[in-house]
């Protein structure tokens, strides 16, 4: 799998729908996608964290605010 734009976006798009979903550790948004290589990963959470301002739970995991 490459590191071309659409993957980012779509890793993106992926990720922030399931911190909205409920809160997780960094290491299971890398587990849930294992075919993709991990610099899309740090590239598309670069996105996530740029789009939305992430929130952390008592346990340290990140949660993300409802779509809007």
């Amino acid at each position: 799998m490459s590191t071309s734009e659409p993957e980012v976006a779509r890793l993106a798009d992926a990720m922030l729908g399931m911190l909205r979903a409920e809160p997780r550790h960094f290491i299971d948004l890398v587990r849930a996608f294992p075919e993709s290589p991990y610099r899309a990963l740090l590239l598309a959470w670069g996105r996530v964290r740029e789009r939305v301002r992430l929130a952390r739970d008592e346990e340290g995991r990140y949660l993300a605010p409802p779509a809007a």
